[in-house]
């Protein structure tokens, strides 16, 4: 299977993005490092003596939103708030190399400046230069003023807002108005405290710490199971889709009126700065929506783009190349883009197959039963039983290993081509979703297995593989806690 093969319809939605223009508005930000070495400590007061080797000025806030949509191959204008002083010119420097158009409003203050010192790749202190004051009217109209002149040339809106001083109620739900007037729709990047601002917007893009905060919540731990309840809470109370950021966890969606949610797990080798990371998964996914993608699509892209720049140091910005160089996320599929998937297969003349099941400590008699899967077609789909769904069937010890990890396994056996999470029971709605070709089961559950009468209706046949003798996971953990070993180490 070609690379162009594996990713559609999903690189076809990328590579419309240099065709797209986002209007982003909000607070920009110019985001400094000075970087060293820190080896000693000051003889003058007990602090870290950094010698600096380099430093670098890039574009934070809103800027970074318009910075990671150039970078993904799209079109971004920019209107900010700019000072008349040094932090101002280079910030408008930037924005120029970028090819970002940026709408610049004097509002006579300083432009919003953070300076990171960092040694030895650790943060150790953090410098804001900013003067925040309530927005005038004045100010606001001058927006308006460059947001009416700029809409109509515009594929979406998107409010970047980090509470200093950018935005204030009536502007933002003046732009809201006037993007709905002009048939674009908004997104917004939410700060908790301006929690009224953005009703009667399309999309809210909240972290788990703001979401909790916008629904005057306390702080709790991040589980799937209480992100799906946050988001649903989110989207009913303020009546906007919710793409709700999870960091390594992913993201989780739901519509506005509930019927559509879902959870796309990340798929990060590594997380090494989260510096920005909200404002690439913002520049995707209105790349994404603008490109005519659905919300699954939508946020497989944005998520993709997220689990690449989290591997980078500091602010930083994503390419279409990066982003398809290592197709897993793109692998992985959500629930809604299943009968998306299976239509273009067909289109191309592929013959699908599935197979489903927990896979947890991944084995010989699993690679075996997915060969023989992958015989008796072109494209191998497996169903992958999610967290939840395995703690249903084998109870609160299992699953050893969690979904994120046994899906990145899968999608690194050179058989599978695609890998969906369920939280059901059973595989039941994947089958509807697919109608494969051909559906494998082990000898253990034979020809008539649950499976068999949604298969057969859609078409489609069960071919049954005869399993490894003594050879299951939960043989291996059952030996490996009578020897006293740790499964989970």
């Amino acid at each position: 299977m070609t690379l162009s093969e594996l990713t559609d319809p999903l690189a076809a939605y990328v590579a419309d993005f240099k065709d797209r223009t986002v209007l982003v508005l909000g607070d920009a930000i110019l985001d400094e490092y000075l970087v060293g070495d820190c080896t000693r400590i000051s003889p003058e007061a007990p602090v870290p003596v950094l010698k600096v080797t380099s430093s670098r000025r890039v574009l934070g806030g809103a800027a970074n939103t318009a910075a990671n949509v150039v970078s993904l191959g799209g079109h971004a204008r920019l209107i900010a708030l700019v000072g008349h002083d040094e932090g101002g010119t280079t910030l408008t420097r930037c924005a120029a190399e970028l090819g970002i158009e940026l709408l610049a409003v004097d509002h006579g203050l300083t432009t919003l400046r953070k300076t990171r010192v960092v040694g030895h790749h650790q943060q150790i202190v953090r410098l804001d230069y900013e003067e925040i004051q309530p927005p005038s009217a004045a100010t606001d109209a001058k927006i308006l003023a460059l947001f009416d002149a700029s809409v109509a040339a515009c594929d979406i809106v998107v409010i970047s807002d980090y509470a200093k001083g950018f935005l204030s109620a009536s502007l933002s739900q003046a732009i809201i108005r006037r993007a709905h007037e002009a048939n674009r729709h908004v997104i917004v990047d939410p700060r908790p405290q301006h929690r009224e601002y953005y009703r009667g917007c399309d999309y809210l893009t909240p972290n788990w710490r703001e979401s909790r905060a916008l629904l005057r919540l306390a702080d709790a731990e991040l589980t799937p199971e209480a992100a799906a309840v946050i988001a649903r809470s989110l989207a009913s109370e303020l009546g906007t889709h919710v793409v709700l950021t999870l960091g390594a966890q992913g993201i989780s969606f739901c519509s506005r009126t509930g019927d559509e949610e879902f959870a796309m797990p990340t798929l990060a080798r590594e997380v090494f700065d989260v510096s920005g990371a909200g404002d690439t998964v913002v520049a995707a996914f209105a790349l994404a929506r603008a490109s005519g993608a659905d919300h699954a699509s939508a946020v497989t892209i944005a998520n993709k783009a997220a689990s690449v720049v989290v591997g980078k140091f500091g602010t930083a910005t994503v390419t279409p190349e990066e982003m398809l160089h290592d197709t897993d996320a793109l692998r992985l599929v959500p629930r809604r883009a299943l009968a998306q998937l299976a239509a273009t297969l067909r289109a191309k003349g592929k013959r699908i197959v599935t197979i489903n099941g927990s896979f947890d400590i991944l084995h010989n008699g699993h690679v075996h039963i997915l060969n023989e899967a992958h015989k008796r077609g072109d494209v191998l789909i497996v169903g992958l039983n999610s967290d939840g769904s395995v703690r249903r069937h084998k109870g609160a010890s299992r699953p050893i290993v969690p979904e994120r990890r046994r899906a990145e396994m899968l999608l690194a056996l050179r058989m599978v081509d695609y890998v969906h999470v369920f939280n059901e029971p059973d595989p039941i709605a994947f089958l509807k979703e697919l109608r494969p070709d051909v559906h494998v089961n082990g000898s253990e559950y034979g020809e008539h297995c649950i499976e068999r009468e949604t298969v057969t209706r859609g078409g489609g046949e069960i071919y049954v593989v005869n399993r490894i003798p003594g050879l299951s996971t939960s043989r291996l953990v059952e030996a490996a806690q009578s020897s006293g070993t740790s499964v989970s180490s």
